[in-house]
C-alpha cells in the first residue's frame, strides 16, 4: 500500500516555499522536520494560492552543500475542491484524497490535545471528549445561557463528530430543536453550515447535482448546484429532515456519505461523469422524525441509516422547559409551569396511542410567546395546541385535550 506525505505552500522571505505539514514521519518512523524545504514540481506548486496542501507518494531527505531538504515526487493539491483543479491531470488519487481526510482528522485530534496542554499521545495524555470538556469554548449549552437544553454526552458527541468528519443522524420527535442545536454547534466551533430542507426537495437531481442550461447562442452548459460547491469547503453540511426526501435521493448521496467521499455528477446523459470530491473538513449531519404523525415522512432505508452514528434526542423534562419557557419568553413561573404541564400530559397520552399527534417545544414556546404578548395561558393553549388535534371541543381527540386544559 503507498505511503503519503503532504505539504503546504508558505511565503518564506518573501519566497513562496513547500514545507511538510507537521506529524509525519518518513518510512523508517524518523519524524519529518516541518521547517526544512521541500523541492517539488515548480510548475504545479506555483500554479495555486500559497496555503494549498499537497499530497505525493514520496519525501526523501537530501543534502546539498550542508543544506538538507526534502524531495516530494508527483505532487497533487489535495485541498483544493474538484471543480476549481486547473487541469483533470492534477486531480490526486481516491487513496490519496482518502489518506488525507484521515490525516486530518488526526491532526484535529491533536491540536485539541495541544490547546488542552499536553499534545503527546502517551497513556496519560488527555482523551478528546477530555479536552473537550476543558475547554470553555465548547461548554455544554445551558437553559440560562442559551436557552437551550441538551444532555451533556449527546452535545460532546455530537462536537466529536463534527470534528473528526464523521456523519451523524439527530433522531427524534419534530419540534426537539434538532436544527438548532445543529447551528448552535457549529456557531460553538467556528464553522460553516448550510443547510439543505430535504423536505422540499423534490427534485433531488436539480436541487443536489445541478442542471443543463441553454445559453446565448444555443450552447448547453450545465449549472452546478449549490451543493456540489458546499461539500467541497470546510463545515457542515445540513440534511434537515431527511426523513422527508424523496426515495431517490439515497442514491444520490451513498457516495459522499461512504468511504468514497465523492459526489458523481452525469453532465451528458451519463456520457460524461465528472466526480466531485468531499472536502476532508466538511462533515454530514442529517436530521430525521420519527412518529406516526408526521405526514410525509417516509421510512428510511437501512444502508442509508447505516452510513450515519445516531444520536437519539426526546422533549426535555418537565422541569427543564420549565426553566426554558422563562429564559427564552420571559414568563412567570406559573405559566411556564402551566404550559409545560399540558405539554407533557399530552406526550405521555400520545406514547400511550390515546392521542394520534403530540406536540413539540416550538409548539408550547409559540404559546409561551403569546402570553409573553398579552394572552393568558388558557387562551395560548387553546390557540397553539387545540389546531393540532381532530374532532371538537365536546368530541374526540380535541374534547381530550380540553380537558387536560382545564385540569390546569
Amino acid at each position: 500500500m503507498s505511503r503519503y506525505y503532504f505539504f503546504r505552500t508558505v511565503t518564506v522571505d518573501g519566497k513562496d516555499r513547500l514545507r511538510p505539514l507537521d506529524g509525519q514521519t518518513d518510512g523508517e518512523g524518523s519524524p519529518i522536520h516541518k521547517e526544512l524545504n521541500t523541492q517539488a514540481n515548480k510548475k504545479m506548486r506555483d500554479s495555486y494560492p500559497v496555503g494549498t496542501i499537497f499530497g505525493s507518494t514520496m519525501c526523501e531527505l537530501r543534502t546539498k552543500t550542508q543544506t538538507a531538504f526534502y524531495a516530494a515526487g508527483d505532487i497533487y493539491p489535495v485541498s483544493v475542491p474538484e471543480i476549481e483543479l486547473l487541469s483533470p491531470s492534477h486531480r490526486p488519487s481516491p487513496e490519496m484524497a482518502a489518506a488525507y481526510v484521515q490525516f486530518s482528522a488526526e491532526q484535529k485530534a491533536s491540536e485539541l490535545r495541544k490547546a488542552s496542554g499536553a499534545g503527546d499521545r502517551s497513556r496519560n495524555a488527555p482523551s478528546l471528549l477530555s479536552s473537550l470538556k476543558a475547554d470553555s469554548r465548547y461548554a455544554c449549552p445551558t437553559i440560562e445561557e442559551d436557552g437551550f437544553f441538551i444532555a451533556e454526552k449527546d452535545w460532546y458527541l455530537l462536537l466529536r463528530n463534527v470534528m473528526t468528519g464523521t456523519n451523524t443522524m439527530l433522531i427524534g420527535p419534530s419540534g426537539t430543536g434538532k436544527t438548532e442545536l445543529v447551528m448552535l454547534a457549529c456557531s460553538k466551533l467556528g464553522i460553516r453550515c448550510s443547510v439543505y430542507d430535504m423536505g422540499s426537495m423534490y427534485d433531488p437531481i436539480s436541487g443536489l447535482l445541478g442542471v443543463h442550461r441553454l445559453k446565448a447562442g444555443g450552447v448547453s452548459e450545465f449549472d452546478y448546484a449549490k451543493f456540489t460547491k458546499d461539500i467541497q469547503q470546510p463545515g457542515v453540511v445540513l440534511l434537515d429532515e431527511l426523513s422527508r426526501a424523496p426515495a431517490m435521493t439515497n442514491n444520490l448521496l451513498f457516495p459522499c456519505l461512504d468511504s468514497r467521499r465523492s459526489l458523481p455528477v452525469e453532465m451528458a446523459g451519463g456520457d460524461d461523469v465528472r466526480s466531485i470530491d468531499v472536502h476532508p473538513d466538511c462533515a454530514f449531519i442529517a436530521t430525521a422524525n420519527v412518529g406516526t404523525e408526521y405526514t410525509g415522512t417516509t421510512s428510511l432505508d437501512r444502508a442509508l441509516v447505516g452510513r450515519f452514528f445516531p444520536i437519539e434526542l426526546d422533549y426535555m423534562a418537565e422541569p427543564d422547559e420549565v426553566m426554558m419557557l422563562i429564559a427564552r419568553c420571559g414568563l412567570e413561573t406559573d405559566d411556564a409551569r402551566n404550559i409545560a404541564s399540558v405539554a407533557g400530559s399530552i406526550r405521555n397520552l400520545y406514547r400511550k396511542g390515546e392521542l394520534s399527534s403530540t406536540v413539540s417545544t416550538r409548539e408550547t414556546i409559540s404559546a409561551g410567546r403569546l402570553v409573553a404578548d398579552g394572552w393568558t395561558a388558557l387562551e395560548a393553549l387553546e390557540a397553539v395546541f387545540l389546531p393540532l388535534f381532530e374532532g371538537s371541543r365536546t368530541d374526540g381527540e380535541k374534547s381530550i385535550v380540553s380537558k387536560i386544559f382545564m385540569t390546569r
